[in-house]
């Protein structure tokens, strides 16, 4: 009995195990194919508890660890991932797929050194794979390791040479090691294997803005916009180069779109520069506050902010900007002499000559900065420094226009023509579309009796700036003095056009029409005259003349007698020959 009953129970025994065998067998199955799928669904919390359950039937499948450290890894749990990926190196220390999944799980905890000696082991182990090398050299670019990085997107291409995202990062690292040309290359390879690559269309934008290839990069800004809508650096980045090619309207159009987008300091401190480019002032100085609500160390914002406050003749305020912005700069030549145009422009002279010297300290051959100086010395009545300065203006720079042009104006006040000729001629050599040197190289020639010289010169002007009245009057005064009374008339009749009340104009175009024998239009100039005048005395000698030679004695006669008793001498002697009782 006691026999029979063993066998009995061992038999019992044996087919309880081989049941329950097949149990945990068909239950593991189970097991990975729901933790499989509820991947799939990303349902990573119950895919880990299915691949827990399993690694308890079986606690030596490398598979189960590799995937619910995956699992880890989409929710962020990057220690645990880690652990399960050690745990499976544990089992097979020999698999580089591990070593890869562990260096991508380190690189996304920030463990970049951890990262490289991951991929490096994978590597080693081999057979090394184009996303081996790739991903090991993203990490060496973090470490700073450019030509690590290069070398390593070298072998990965020399194994996969269409990978488009081995081309984008290569082209990154040339674009840091100042090789534009191949970063250029790289970011056209990478577009050709992967046209839907936004970055890669950004990137090569900026390499074609490093090379003023504008239209280029704006291309390729275009078809970043067309693959992401939203994309503010895109935004910004087609706006700037549209104010490098002086399209600011359009500049203006794609930062407003950039702002609506992320309304940052820099970006309205680029759309200020545009709207003060297009002499909107106003909206700039806007722009300017904005900026500096948001952030008010942003380089240059309260200059530029005093700048456009100088152009709106705003002096008053745009000395407390330029005072902040010497606060965070106090090397910059250009805020003195900034601080200078607006003092002197408030008739602080003194002042404004202190900045300028301050600035000439920074700069101290700034032909521009001299001629100011000098210009504030002309005011101070300081002619002879005046003139120094404009000298050393001249020195520093020998090109500088207004230094000759305001010395000319100096020596041809002082007298002394022949110098102030010579420096009309150097700025008309400089700048021959300068209606104004023209103008006054013309006076300097009439005065030394170069009549020819000083009509040319007045015909130029008149080409150059029309609106020159004082050209129109200069040059009617040197036709008349050549007798072409016509043409003298034709200029003083322009002259009343532009400046009415231009003294002596119509004195002298009532002498010219008394010359054409039109007394009666003569004598309305000369009443027009007296109304501007009434202390010339020459006005009523010339009316009184023409009266009487209209006879009209009575009212001649009292007009030479006024005259007469102004002092006019001529008038005396024309009363003996027409006013006698």
């Amino acid at each position: 009995m006691f026999k029979i009953s063993t066998v009995i129970r061992g038999f019992l025994i044996v087919f309880l195990i081989v049941f329950s065998v097949a149990v945990q067998a068909q239950n593991l199955d189970q097991l990975v194919k729901r933790g499989l799928q509820r991947m799939t669904a990303k349902n990573y919390k119950g895919a880990i508890e299915d691949f827990t359950q399993a690694l308890e039937l079986t606690p030596d499948d490398v598979n189960l660890f590799l995937n619910r450290s995956i699992a880890k890894r989409e929710l962020k749990n990057y220690a645990g991932s880690i652990e399960d990926l050690g745990f499976a190196l544990e089992i097979n220390e020999a698999d580089p797929n591990l070593y890869f999944n562990r260096g991508f799980v380190k690189s996304l905890s920030g463990d970049t050194e951890g990262a490289v000696q991951d991929y490096s082991r994978a590597i080693e182990i081999g057979p090394a794979t184009a996303n081996m090398l790739f991903n090991r050299g993203i990490e060496k670019e973090k470490l700073k390791d450019l030509q690590g990085a290069l070398e390593d997107y070298n072998r990965a291409l020399a194994l996969k040479p269409n990978y488009g995202d081995v081309y984008f990062n290569r082209g990154v690292v040339k674009s840091a090691l100042k090789d534009a040309d191949g970063a250029l290359k790289d970011y056209s390879k990478s577009i050709v294997y992967n046209p839907k690559n936004e970055s890669a269309w950004f990137n090569r934008a900026i390499e074609k803005t490093n090379i003023q290839d504008y239209n280029g990069a704006i291309n390729d800004y275009n078809n970043a916009l067309k693959l992401v809508p939203d994309f503010v650096e895109a935004w910004f980045n087609r706006g700037f180069v549209k104010a490098k090619m002086n399209n600011h309207k359009g500049a203006i159009l794609d930062f407003d779109q950039a702002i609506n987008l992320d309304p940052a300091a820099d970006i309205y401190f680029n759309r200020a520069i545009s709207k003060a480019a297009l002499n909107n002032h106003t909206a700039a100085i806007e722009d300017y506050n904005s900026v500096i609500a948001l952030d008010s160390t942003v380089e240059n914002v309260f200059f530029n902010r005093a700048l456009s406050k100088i152009k709106l003749n705003d002096f008053k305020g745009a000395i407390p900007d330029l005072d902040l912005a010497l606060e965070y700069n106090q090397s910059n030549a250009d805020i003195y002499f900034n601080k200078g145009v607006a003092l002197r422009s408030l008739s602080k002279l003194k002042e404004a000559k202190e900045e300028f010297d301050k600035a000439l300290v920074l700069t101290p051959k700034n032909a521009d900065l001299y001629v100011n100086r000098g210009l504030i010395y002309l005011e101070l009545a300081d002619t002879a420094a005046a003139i120094e300065d404009f000298s050393s203006a001249i020195e520093y720079n020998k090109k500088n226009v207004s230094a000759y042009f305001n010395r000319g104006i100096q020596y041809e006040k002082s007298g002394d023509f022949d110098a102030a000729l010579a420096d009309y001629n150097s700025a008309i050599k400089l700048d021959p579309n300068s209606g104004d040197i023209y103008f006054n190289r013309g006076v300097v020639r009439a005065a030394i009796g170069d009549k020819k010289g000083a009509l040319a010169d007045y015909n130029s002007c008149i080409r150059l700036k029309p609106s020159n009245a004082g050209a129109w009057y200069n040059r009617g005064l040197a036709k008349y003095a050549a007798k072409d009374y016509l043409g003298a008339l034709a200029d003083y009749n322009k002259v009343i056009q532009l400046d009415p009340a231009m003294p002596n104009i119509y004195f002298n175009r009532g002498i010219v029409k008394g010359q054409l024998k039109q007394f009666l239009a003569a004598i309305a100039d000369y009443d027009k005259a007296i109304q501007l005048d009434a202390k010339n005395g020459d006005i009523y000698l010339n009316r009184g003349i023409l009266k009487v030679i209209l006879k009209q004695p009575t009212g001649g006669c009292a007009d030479l007698q006024k005259a007469a008793a102004m002092g006019v001498f001529a008038a005396t002697i024309e009363i003996e020959k027409s006013c006698k009782l």
